[in-house]
């Protein structure tokens, strides 16, 4: 019924319009410019290494649509992925407003409603698992390398979380193999935006252990596919270091990365992390002993000419959907509308 309103409608767009174009009109295009072409040709490196990795990103998210897949062409996916992805970083609703765009997407495409509520639970879960299994790996990479250097009490707080999060990683996956609990019918109806909230969750949690639990494989290759994903979009940081002069390896690239993600979710609210990624940037670099400010500076403003070029290829990917939504046919011959 909501989709019906017109104004819920214009309401959506402008949340989506207006904190792209906030983040467009903070962004300094001199500098950017600037700093492009100091870099030359070799930024092209940079986007080939982050389209790579939105690539692997869209596998992880494929194979957990199973047998549904052969509905939707990768290429297909992947335009609707980055769209999602897009929405989802510069919205106040962060991950939760792009997944919701997937869906909206991908319906009418011939893939059950089960599935496709399915696979984007799923995607997200093995992503952020994957996110956190490499977040331990690069901070016990840290404590190896620069244990010298730390306040034997901060060394012990820093193994004392990562213990603490990889027990509750393990307990996670163990959770996710026992039995579901029988979900709350649809037909229920709950009252109030709370319980419908809490229906919600127990019907995303149940179809995430069934599906943990019945396509394991499906599970752990999107496990895979996503911990790929980071590991080579955290390149982009050790490139950029690289062609600074810096002599730093690809496991700098992988801590940098997931320090600035982690310090990123704290503003997630914020469209685009304005002022946050830049301060992550500043505290990872920081971390692995590099001070100098005109550093971070430059990294953001690489990172930033990155999110815009890829905030184009969103909205190219949008447009394409939306004109060829009409041109497509379903399975049984009948045209598949607009969604």
């Amino acid at each position: 019924m909501l989709r019906r309103k017109q104004w819920v409608k214009f309401l959506i767009i402008i949340s989506v319009i207006v904190p792209i174009g906030f983040f467009i009109y903070h962004t300094d295009f001199e500098a950017v410019v600037t700093e492009l072409s100091d870099v030359g040709i070799q930024s092209f490196y940079i986007v080939l290494i982050t389209a790579s990795a939105y690539l692997l990103g869209t596998y992880g998210w494929w194979v957990c649509l199973g047998k549904e897949r052969h509905h939707i062409s990768l290429l297909r996916l992947f335009m609707i992925r980055q769209v999602g992805e897009t929405v989802g970083l510069y919205n106040p609703s962060s991950v939760i407003g792009g997944d919701l765009l997937k869906v909206v997407l991908l319906r009418n495409r011939g893939i059950a409603k089960d599935t496709l509520a399915e696979s984007v639970v799923v995607s997200r879960v093995t992503a952020v698992l994957s996110q956190l299994s490499l977040s331990i790996v690069a901070a016990c990479w840290l404590l190896g390398h620069a244990a010298a250097t730390l306040p034997s009490f901060l060394r012990y707080v820093c193994v004392f979380c990562m213990l603490l999060l990889a027990i509750g990683l393990i307990l996670f996956v163990v959770g996710l193999g026992r039995p579901p609990r029988r979900a709350p019918a649809e037909s229920a109806a709950p009252i109030g935006w709370f319980k419908i909230l809490q229906t919600r969750i127990v019907l995303l949690t149940a179809q995430t252990r069934c599906f943990f639990r019945h396509k394991k494989r499906a599970f752990w290759l999107s496990y895979l596919f996503f911990a790929l994903h980071w590991v080579v979009g955290s390149l982009e940081f050790y490139l950029i270091l690289i062609f600074l002069g810096y002599p730093v390896s690809p496991m700098h690239g992988i801590l940098l990365d997931m320090g600035v993600i982690v310090i990123k979710s704290t503003g997630a609210f914020i469209p685009g992390q304005l002022g946050i990624e830049e301060l992550g940037n500043k505290l990872v670099l920081a971390a692995i002993g590099i001070q100098a400010s005109s550093i971070w500076i430059t990294v953001s403003i690489l990172r930033r000419a990155r999110q815009l070029f890829w905030i184009g290829i969103g909205v190219v990917c949008y447009l394409f959907i939306r004109k060829s939504g009409s041109l497509n046919f379903a399975i049984h011959g009948d045209p598949i509308r607009q969604p």
